[in-house]
C-alpha cells in the first residue's frame, strides 16, 4: 500500500514540477524593451482576426530553427497596408520584439520585422504602437483626419 501511494505521488509530482516550474517564469503582462529578442523563421500562417470597432490584427505563426512554432502579434492590418507591407505563408521573417503574456496566452510581439531587405518598424523602443490612435480630429484612427462616417 505504501509503494502505491509513493508511486502515485511520484507521478504527480513528474506531472507537477513543469507546470510549477513555467509559472515561476511567466512573462510579463506588457510589452519590457528589456526582454527584447530576435527570432528568425518561416511563417507557417497568417491570421487576421477582426476587433469589435473593425480593426483588422494581423498575427504570424513563425516556425523557427528549433521547429517551435511562436505566435507573432504584429499590429493593425491597416498600418502593415499603409507602409507597403504583406506577409504570405513562407516568407522568411526576422523579427525584434519580446514575448508578453495576454488574456493567458503568450504570444510575441513584434517591434521591428524584415522580410528580404525591408524593415517594417511597427513600435517604438519603449513598445508604444506607431500606428495612429483615434482622437478628436480622426476618430476612427484610419490616419486620416475626417468627420464620423454614419452607415
Amino acid at each position: 500500500m505504501r509503494r502505491k501511494v509513493a508511486v502515485h505521488l511520484f507521478v504527480v509530482s513528474l506531472w507537477a514540477a513543469p507546470m510549477v516550474a513555467q509559472s515561476l517564469i511567466k512573462p510579463p503582462v506588457a510589452y519590457d524593451p528589456a526582454k527584447e529578442t530576435t527570432i528568425a523563421g518561416t511563417i507557417t500562417q497568417v491570421v487576421s482576426v477582426a476587433a469589435p470597432d473593425g480593426t483588422v490584427g494581423v498575427h504570424l505563426n513563425v516556425r523557427i530553427a528549433t521547429g517551435e512554432i511562436v505566435r507573432v502579434h504584429l499590429g493593425p492590418a491597416m498600418f502593415i497596408g499603409m507602409n507597403n507591407f504583406y506577409f504570405i505563408a513562407e516568407d522568411h521573417v526576422a523579427i525584434r520584439g519580446a514575448f508578453v503574456m495576454h488574456d493567458g496566452v503568450v504570444g510575441f510581439w513584434a517591434r521591428q520585422i524584415s522580410k528580404g531587405a525591408e524593415t517594417l518598424t511597427l513600435r517604438d523602443p519603449d513598445g508604444t504602437p506607431r500606428w495612429p490612435r483615434a482622437t478628436a480630429e480622426d476618430p476612427d484612427g484610419c490616419g486620416v483626419p475626417h468627420e464620423i462616417i454614419r452607415y
